[in-house]
């Protein structure tokens, strides 16, 4: 199975299009369960959740997952069995679907207690019969929020009152808390936010509530790096070792360039391990994370692959500073956050007291039904891969900064969306996620971690834009909603 593609399934850009049955990527639909591996392995699960013995389901689960299942994973979805046999109250299927690569196959399913839809994604291993290369179990919206939506473009009118009736069910049946604000590219047409900023206190989410916002800090990061490479202080093409000689793994430093970095094909990994875990407060600074980085193992040769990698946004990070001279976060502060007029975003630490922040709420899995905050979850520091914090408004002005060249020079910008990386519907670019709608580019990049999920979406010929920002995650309800919404914005006609 391609590297590359499982990261791509594991992505909520992937899924969110995938589960949502998207024109371009929506297989055949089937009202049974298909007599291939994939099918019989989901009759399976199914009857497993149904039996309704958590400690039972959650033995028999690594006995379908082949050897090549991803580690990282693996935790995740036996957790996600487990609590859909503990708490779906049984499960009743509802249609099939091959989509994606050969033999994946989704299957919706829907909790005979709540009634909460969600897609059982299931990828057989080839060289290993009856046993999966991956697997995810992923909470579905209702089908009939999208049912009225137009193929096209909307008015601004419209689009608005989809936006509006979208929220209010998400907060009814779904319990959303989060801000949405959409701009057609001359003036905000819509910006409400419902639910509960904190649930301890009922406070209530309002515009001026900051949100986490996951690894949609990449978009700095990846600026910043743009920002050097247009002082002449940096090339895109510069090695690691060049600018870090400190980074332990020399020989895997001098093989690594910046733009690989900025593309997730450098063949870097994560450094979301149980040592990160067990030492959250010592990762503060980017060159806190040298040793841990360097001693994980790379994926494969620097430019051979792709693969999502927070540990590669961090050494960028690093970067900023040894060629700047500054801290990372004091360099985003001055370069991107000033200029762009970004007055409430930033990154905090577990011990600072941050006004207005969000408290992160999660359900541990597809068909829970009780609320945790994130806390332990958290990174004790945000870092240049993601984890910080900011507003709709601020993000906006960030979009428009972008755009007018005030953070960097149009011919650097027009160069961070050169050769991007084919990533599921659309393509990776240097720090931005980019594809392709009613012939116009949807750029931005989405965050989602639990008790957070974001998303800026902007239609980079019009300059509209989208933001959403929501305490509760990781689920593609809320990153699906703003592309949704994208492609209306998209789809609207050119100005005479």
């Amino acid at each position: 199975m391609n590297r590359a593609f499982r990261n791509i399934l594991y992505s909520a850009a992937f899924l969110a299009p995938l589960l949502a049955g998207a024109p371009a990527l929506a297989g055949p639909v089937s009202t049974t369960l298909p007599d291939t591996e994939a099918g019989r392995i989901g009759a399976a699960v199914i009857a497993q959740i149904n039996a309704g013995r958590p400690e039972q389901t959650e033995a028999w689960a690594p006995t379908i997952l082949s050897p090549a299942f991803d580690p990282a994973a693996k935790e995740a979805i036996l957790t996600q069995l487990a609590v859909a046999a503990r708490e779906s109250g049984g499960v009743d299927f509802v249609d099939a679907r091959t989509q994606g690569p050969p033999g994946m196959l989704v299957v919706t399913i829907k909790a005979r207690r709540t009634g909460q839809l969600a897609a059982l994604v299931l990828l057989p291993d080839l060289e290993q019969p009856g046993k999966l290369v991956m697997a995810d179990l992923v909470p579905v919206d209702p089908p009939e929020l999208y049912a009225d939506w137009p193929k096209a473009g909307a008015s601004p009118d419209e689009i608005a009152r989809l936006a509006k009736a979208a929220l209010d069910r998400l907060a009814y049946t779904a319990d959303f808390s989060g801000c949405l604000t959409i701009s057609d590219g001359a003036a905000t047409i819509f910006d409400q936010c419902r639910g509960l900023a904190d649930r301890s206190f009922g406070t209530m989410s309002d515009a001026e509530t900051k949100f986490r916002i996951g690894s949609m800090n990449k978009m700095f990061t990846a600026v910043g790096i743009g920002q050097l490479v247009e002082a002449g202080k940096l090339r895109w093409d510069t090695s690691l070792s060049e600018v870090m000689p400190e980074y332990p793994d020399q020989a895997a430093a001098a093989k690594m360039t910046v733009w690989q970095l900025l593309h997730h094909t450098a063949g870097l990994g994560d450094f979301f391990v149980p040592e990160f875990f067990q030492n959250r407060e010592t990762f503060v600074d980017p060159a806190d994370y040298l040793d841990l980085i360097s001693r994980q193992p790379t994926l494969f040769e620097p430019g051979a692959d792709w693969s999502y990698s927070n540990a590669g946004y961090v050494l960028l990070g690093r970067v900023i500073e040894k060629v700047s001279g500054e801290s990372y976060f004091d360099y985003i502060q001055r370069h991107i956050f000033a200029p762009a007029k970004m007055v409430a975003s930033g990154y905090d630490t577990q011990e600072d007291v941050t006004p207005k922040l969000a408290t992160g709420y999660f359900r541990e899995g597809a068909f829970a039904t009780t609320w945790k905050a994130n806390w332990l979850t958290l990174p004790f520091k945000g870092s240049p891969a993601g984890g910080g914090y900011s507003t709709n408004a601020d993000l906006l002005r960030f979009s428009g900064a972008l755009r007018s060249g005030e953070l960097v020079g149009a011919e650097t910008l027009a160069a961070m969306f050169v050769d991007s990386v084919p990533v599921g519907p659309g393509a990776y670019a240097a720090g931005f996620g980019e594809r392709l709608s009613n012939n116009r580019h949807i750029r931005g990049h989405a965050g989602g971690a639990p008790g957070m999920s974001a998303n800026l979406a902007i239609v980079w010929e019009t300059g509209a834009t989208v933001a959403i920002t929501s305490n509760q995650g990781d689920t593609p309800t809320a990153m699906l909603l703003s592309e949704r919404l994208a492609d209306l914005l998209a789809g609207q006609e050119a100005a005479p």
